[in-house]
């Protein structure tokens, strides 16, 4: 009997050619395995391609390639390559960063996933298969810096030069330009905020809420000599300050009753469109009655967009019932620093059965919801947060402009290096949430 070369070694031999053309490219070495071996198909080196200079810094390579024209479960952006257990446990056991390269032999493409990082989750283990994304995984010459770093990742001293990419830091500090410019105190007879709050609303029933009280004694960016507060205070009481006398205090009593103040002022200035949760102290875009979305627009880091700022997700086993809401939120805190205010804003999320009522899972919702969060979700949502409380407090030509408190934007930084996100995402196991996408309809 005469030997044979199969199709399937010519069509593995061309895989191996591409996935050495592609390293070759980048300026380093590939070393095929050859003869026996149990899942490592050869070893990339790194190397300096200014200086020719190799310093034994390697990543194993297993190679699949097909002549197939699609792709296993592929779709427009993505497809699934399956992977047995064995497979799985040699490569996570071992001790270099292995990469897993699926070349189309016919089109002469490849991609890739570093395995390490991709199967980092259980889950991820659990389902035996490796997503990848056709824009993002491409395994060429632009994947060099991705690649370089995962190496570098395995101990210091790497030779792999650092990807310079310049890169924007946003500070989550929104900035206070300006506060009400005086500040009025009196005595009164009604003993707390809840007291006053009924008083003043029975003489007007949507009665702005700027004050506090505490001690018998209300403190209010309002005149205190106007209706409906002069008959809410003795007025022969009235002291009117300077807001800094408050806003630059080293008093921390005074402190305290300032910062309760401006919660009041953001609660007062937002009430059109936020509840307020008192126990998580977040703010939370309301429901519109009967409609099963909220979307709000905005102009948001590089493009004006829309989101989904509430959501209505329907029971998995009766479609025509709901299950929850989703709604867009965010945890205010002030801070001060030196003679600077702020508005402190962390990204959120709150839970309703009914729009109104919180969902007894609200806590496994949200826990759900930060494990598939990217960084790109958090800023997203930090940008529509930023737009909506600068331009709710400028007014518009429908609108006055809201005069006890004015926020600037927030600061922003660029860095000459940084880490390429979009690199490393794509060698994330690729989760599939639309809990806090934008609105795809906008």
């Amino acid at each position: 009997m005469s030997k044979r070369i199969g199709q399937s070694d010519i069509i593995g031999e061309q895989g191996i050619a591409h996935i050495r053309r592609m390293v070759l490219d980048m300026g380093y070495v590939f070393y095929e395995t050859g003869g026996v071996e149990a899942g490592v198909d050869g070893y990339i080196e790194l190397r300096d391609q200014n200086t020719g200079e190799v310093g034994n810094l390697i990543l194993q390579v297993q190679g699949k390639a097909t002549e197939r024209d699609r792709l296993p479960a592929e779709t427009e952006d993505s497809f699934e390559w399956p992977c047995t257990e064995a497979d799985i446990a040699y490569w996570l056991h071992g001790t270099a960063p292995v990469l897993l390269i699926v070349v189309q032999t016919k089109i002469n493409r490849a991609y890739w996933k570093s395995i390490k990082g991709y199967f980092h989750d259980a889950k991820a283990v659990q389902s035996r298969r490796v997503i990848f994304d056709k824009r993002t995984d491409i395994f060429d010459r632009s994947a060099k810096a991705a690649v370089s770093m995962i190496a570098a990742s395995v101990r210091p001293g790497a030779i792999a030069p650092p990807a310079r990419i310049t890169e924007r830091l946003v500070s989550n500090l929104i900035p206070i330009e300006r506060f009400g410019p005086q500040l009025f105190l009196a005595e009164t007879e009604h003993k707390d905020n809840k007291a006053f709050g009924a008083a003043s609303r029975a003489l007007i029933a949507d009665a702005p809420g700027e004050w506090i009280v505490k001690g018998g004694r209300v403190l209010s960016f309002h005149d205190l000599d106007s209706y409906p507060w002069n008959k809410l205070c003795e007025v022969g009481t009235i002291e009117s300050f300077d807001t800094s006398e408050w806003a630059l205090t080293a008093d921390p009593d005074r402190q305290r009753d300032f910062v309760q103040l401006l919660n009041r002022a953001l609660s007062q200035l937002t009430r059109d469109d936020l509840m307020f949760d008192p126990e998580r102290r977040i703010y939370y875009f309301k429901r519109i009655p009967d409609r099963p979305r909220r979307a709000y627009s905005y102009d948001g880091f590089e493009k004006h967009t829309s989101r989904n700022v509430v959501k209505l997700y329907p029971k998995k086993k009766s479609p025509t019932e709901t299950a929850y809401f989703r709604h867009s939120a965010f945890i205010g805190r002030f801070q001060h620093f030196g003679d600077d205010w702020y508005l402190e804003v962390t990204p959120t999320y709150h839970f309703t059965r009914d729009g109104y009522r919180q969902d007894r899972f609200a806590a496994d919702h949200l826990k759900k919801i930060k494990e598939l969060e990217n960084n790109g979700a958090v800023v997203g949502q930090f940008a529509m947060w930023r737009y909506y409380l600068t331009n709710r407090t400028s007014g518009d030509m429908l609108r006055r402009e809201y005069p006890f408190l004015k926020f600037g934007v927030a600061a922003e930084y660029l860095v000459e290096q940084g880490v390429p996100d979009k690199l490393w995402r794509s060698q994330e196991p690729r989760q599939r949430a639309t809990l806090f996408d934008e609105d795809p309809s906008n």
